[in-house]
């Protein structure tokens, strides 16, 4: 694959947080469409759990949609005869909690499938360039990673600090000179951690992005991306989520802790109740006999 490149970076482990409480964590859902110009763009933050958008116009087609439910993000990017700046991306964030795992390893694996077709009717002298990458990340709660600084945190520019537990990236780029261009993707974005308690949570983030810039070129592009999330865990342990929703549906669900459901109010005090009621019997008993 041409200007293909993957690469692999696991950090040191230090030390990892017990978990924190659900409600101490930011789950978001995200997405961006570009145009010859900003179209679309939108973030759920604790709140709902599934953001997607599309743009569609006489020269092409624009979709995304980022899914916490069944850990997917995906996009589609069609541009047929224009010179054009187009762009989508598609992001998510959530608070995994590991139950009943102290002295496993859990996987947290990202697929990536997708097929891109390029050609050019015309070629001007300004090179054609598309780019795009997906990105996943792991981090320990107590790092502050959150919507806005996650990226940086986890893939720092020249001497920056690599905060995160583990990362991974597949990218892609190409120019003029690689026309036609005719490209899968079948990758496996992979991190492994220990989990050194029976509750114990990580901050999981994940990424897609595609740029096209055609310049004065009149070229013909479509290009389908999709990736999955899933969770490799030992036998017996469950997740839990701060969203409440991450990997409960499709192909790679993973097994869900049940919260224990706490009495009503008034169940202790009729408990209370009962109980005085039966040593009340009991002791007017034995006063009979």
């Amino acid at each position: 694959m041409t200007m293909y490149s993957k690469n692999i970076a696991i950090t040191a482990i230090l030390t990892l947080g017990l978990a924190a409480p659900a409600s101490a964590a930011s789950y978001f859902v995200q997405h961006s469409i570009s145009a010859n110009g900003p179209v679309a763009n939108g973030s759920e933050v604790d709140g709902a759990t599934r953001q997607s958008g599309g743009h569609v116009d006489g020269a092409g087609a624009i979709a995304v949609d980022a899914n916490l439910a069944n850990g997917s993000l995906s996009g589609t990017l069609s541009s047929s005869g224009e010179r054009a700046i187009r762009g989508m991306s598609a992001r998510f964030g959530d608070r995994v909690t590991i139950s009943g795992g102290a002295g496993t390893n859990v996987d947290f694996n990202f697929k990536v499938d997708g097929g891109i077709d390029m050609t050019a009717d015309s070629l001007g002298a300004i090179p054609i360039l598309l780019s795009g990458s997906f990105r996943y990340a792991i981090f320990d709660p107590s790092a502050g990673a959150n919507i806005g600084n996650w990226t940086a945190m986890s893939f720092p520019l020249f001497s920056g600090t690599d905060r995160s537990l583990g990362k991974d990236i597949v990218s892609f780029g190409y120019r003029t000179d690689a026309l036609p261009v005719s490209d899968l993707f079948d990758e496996l974005l992979s991190v492994t951690l220990p989990v050194l308690s029976d509750d114990q949570s990580f901050d999981i983030f994940g990424s897609l992005n595609a740029t096209l810039l055609s310049g004065d070129n009149e070229i013909n592009l479509d290009l389908t991306l999709t990736g999955m999330a899933s969770l490799g865990l030992a036998s017996g342990v469950t997740i839990s989520s701060a969203s409440g929703a991450f990997l409960t549906e499709g192909p790679n669900a993973a097994p869900q802790s049940v919260a224990a459901v706490p009495l009503p109010a008034s169940a202790p005090l009729l408990l209370g109740a009962l109980g005085l009621l039966g040593w009340r019997k009991a002791k007017a008993a034995r006063a009979a006999a």
